[in-house]
């Protein structure tokens, strides 16, 4: 009879020795390396040098917009383009004299969220027809004025509108006539011209207006 010890022995190689066959039954031994090339998709990406493709690119379209227009032209546009738009007042006033004296706190009858300052019936209704207005020159934007903007009470600077929405309630865009520039003063004035209602674009200067006077005499006021 063996001792015990080999015995144990003998029995834990027996058993190390079935596990290890079956083990080695069940794994799928790996296909032997090969030259196959790897696929052009799986290699690594190589540097592209982008040629700029030649393209014709269409000029610049210019600004309407000039400073150097000649005197009285954007002034000639802008009545061109006042007497060929008229609007329509909601309830017509008839005058049967003028010129009309209108004030600035007669230009809105109110103030709407969604279509802004409501024009009211008188002012509408004189659209086209002369007025007589009085006001302040505001800071003239250079020295001999042949347009400018008149206020109801002197400003420190002048209101420069890009949009109707920005127009103040209290302005109006002053045109003199081409051949008669002036001087600004900070004495009050007294304007005589032909009213123009409804937005609209100066072309020189950019300024988006909704009342214009087109003036035939100034007086300045002590």
């Amino acid at each position: 009879m063996a001792p015990k010890p080999i015995l144990f022995i003998v029995v834990v190689l027996a058993a190390l020795t079935g596990c290890s066959g079956a083990v080695s039954g069940q794994i799928t031994p790996l296909p032997p390396a090969t030259n196959t090339p790897t696929p052009a998709d799986a290699r690594p990406f190589a540097a592209v040098t982008a040629t700029p493709t030649p393209t014709s690119l269409a000029p610049a379209t210019p600004t309407p917009l000039s400073i150097n227009m000649e005197q009285g032209a954007a002034r000639a546009i802008a009545l061109a383009t006042d007497t060929a738009m008229r609007p329509t007042p909601r309830t017509p006033i008839t005058f049967t004299e003028g010129p009309v004296p209108i004030t600035f706190a007669e230009f809105y009858s109110g103030y709407s969220i969604r279509t802004g300052l409501q024009l009211s019936d008188k002012l509408v209704s004189l659209d086209g027809k002369q007025v007589i207005i009085e006001g302040y020159m505001a800071p003239p934007l250079k020295p001999e004025l042949d347009y400018f903007v008149l206020t109801r009470i002197r400003l420190s600077f002048c209101p420069f509108c890009s949009t109707a929405a920005d127009w103040p309630d209290d302005i109006a865009l002053v045109y003199m006539p081409p051949d008669n520039p002036v001087m600004a003063t900070n004495a009050p004035v007294r304007l005589t011209g032909q009213l123009e209602v409804g937005a609209s674009i100066d072309y020189e200067t950019g300024m988006v207006s909704l009342v214009r006077v087109y003036v035939s005499r100034m007086d300045v006021l002590d």
